[in-house]
C-alpha cells in the first residue's frame, strides 16, 4: 500500500538522476585497470555522488532491525581485551563485537556515532571498488539506489552487509590473483558474520570460463550443496520460518537481469577475454542460483545470502549496457533497463513495504 513515510527516499533517486544528467561535465582522468587504459571520474567526485546515501543512512529514522543493533551497541559493555579473550565463546559475530568494543574504547557510545562508523565501514569499499572498476560509476550507484540496497542492506541486516562489504573490499586483490590477502579479508568477514563463508566457493567458481559446460555443472552442484547446507544449518529456526520465505519468483527475475543480458551477449563477452568481466558474469549467475535455492527454502538468512553477490552485478551491468552490443542496441537496452529499475524502485518502495 502507498505509504507517505517513504516519500523522502525518492530524493536519492532524483539526486542520482541529476548527477547522471550533469556528469558529462565532470572531470575524468586516464587510469590503467588490469593492464588496460580506462577513463574514471576523480575520487572526490565519486565520494560526493555517494554521500547523500551515506547521509540518509545515518540520519533517517532507524528501520527494520537497525533498532536492535543500536540497542545492542548501547548495552554492550565488554572491553577489547574481554572480546579477544572470549572470542570463541560468542555465538554470533565476535568480529562485530570487537568493532563495538573498539568504538566504546575511543569514546563512541551514542547512536549517531555507531551509525556513522558502521555506515563508513560499508560505504568506503563500495565507493572505492565501484569507482575503480565500474565502466560507469554513476550508473552503478544508480543501481545501488534503485534496487533499494541502501535500505535493504545498509539499514537492515547490517552485520551481514558489513561482512559483504569487507569481502567486496578484497576484490582488487582477487582480480590480481593475490589470493592470500583475499582470503584474509574473507576470514575477517566470517568473523563479522559466519555466512560470509559462502564467498569462498563463490570466488573459486567465479574464475571458470562463463557459460561453459563444466561451469554450468559446477554452478548446479553448488546450488545443490547450498540447499542441503541451509537445511542442515541453524538458519531455519522455527521463529525464522514463521517470519519470511527465503526468496520469491519476482525477486529472482529482478536479480536475474544482469545474468540474462550477459547470456545474450555471451559471444561478445568471450571475445573480450576480460577477467573482470568474466568474474562478474559468473557471480551474477551464482546470484540467480542463490535466489533459486532460497525460493525453495524458508528463512530470512537464506534469502540474504545473495546480498554478498548482488553488489558485483552493479559493476557488470554498466559494462553490459555500454560495451557489449552495437550502439543502437546499447541505447535501447540502456533506456529499457533504466526504466525497468526506476519503476521497480517506485513499486517496491510505495506498495510492497
Amino acid at each position: 500500500m502507498f505509504d507517505l513515510r517513504y516519500t523522502n527516499d525518492i530524493v536519492l533517486l532524483i539526486w542520482i538522476g541529476l548527477v547522471a544528467f550533469f556528469c558529462g561535465n565532470a572531470k575524468k582522468k586516464r587510469v590503467t585497470i588490469l593492464g588496460q587504459e580506462e577513463e574514471r571520474y576523480t575520487l572526490p567526485f565519486a565520494i560526493i555522488v555517494f554521500f547523500p546515501i551515506f547521509w540518509f543512512v545515518i540520519t533517517v529514522i532507524p528501520r527494520s532491525d537497525m533498532w536492535l543493533y543500536i540497542s545492542g551497541f548501547k548495552s554492550f559493555n565488554q572491553s577489547i581485551f574481554e572480546v579477544l579473550e572470549n572470542w570463541n565463546s560468542f555465538d554470533k559475530g565476535p568480529g562485530f563485537l570487537l568493532i563495538e568494543s573498539t568504538m566504546k574504547a575511543v569514546g563512541i557510545t551514542g547512536e549517531t556515532g555507531f551509525r556513522v562508523v558502521i555506515a563508513l565501514l560499508q560505504s568506503i569499499p563500495l565507493v572505492y571498488v565501484y569507482w575503480k572498476y565500474s565502466e560507469d560509476y554513476v550508473y552503478s550507484i544508480f543501481l545501488f539506489i534503485a534496487t533499494l540496497s541502501y535500505d535493504g542492506w545498509m539499514m537492515n541486516g547490517i552485520r551481514q552487509f558489513l561482512a559483504a562489504c569487507i569481502v567486496f573490499a578484497a576484490f582488487p586483490f582477487f582480480l590480481k590473483r593475490r589470493y592470500i590477502p583475499t582470503l584474509l579479508f574473507v576470514l575477517i568477514a566470517i568473523s563479522i558474520h559466519s555466512s560470509a563463508i559462502v564467498m569462498i566457493p563463490v570466488l573459486l567458481l567465479s574464475q571458470f570460463k562463463p557459460w561453459s559446460k563444466i561451469t554450468i555443472i559446477l554452478f548446479l552442484g553448488f546450488g545443490v550443496v547450498l540447499f542441503f547446507y541451509i537445511y542442515n544449518s541453524n538458519w531455519l529456526s522455527e521463529e525464522t520460518l514463521q517470519k519470511s520465505t527465503g526468496s520469491n519468483p519476482l525477486g529472482i527475475l529482478f536479480r536475474a537481469v544482469p545474468a540474462v543480458i550477459a547470456f545474450i551477449g555471451r559471444k561478445q563477452i568471450a571475445a573480450k577475454q576480460n577477467r573482470l568481466l568474466n568474474i562478474c558474469v559468473n557471480i551474477s549467475v551464482i546470484t540467480v542460483v542463490m535466489n533459486v535455492v532460497a525460493s525453495m527454502t524458508s528463512g530470512v538468512m537464506a534469502g540474504r545470502l545473495a546480498g554478498y553477490t548482488t553488489i558485483f552485478s552493479y559493476i557488470l551491468l554498466p559494462y553490459l549496457l555500454k560495451k557489449t552490443f552495437n550502439e543502437a542496441i546499447s541505447k535501447k537496452l540502456f533506456v529499457s533497463v533504466t526504466i525497468y529499475y526506476v519503476l521497480s524502485f517506485v513499486i517496491k518502495l510505495y506498495f510492497f513495504r
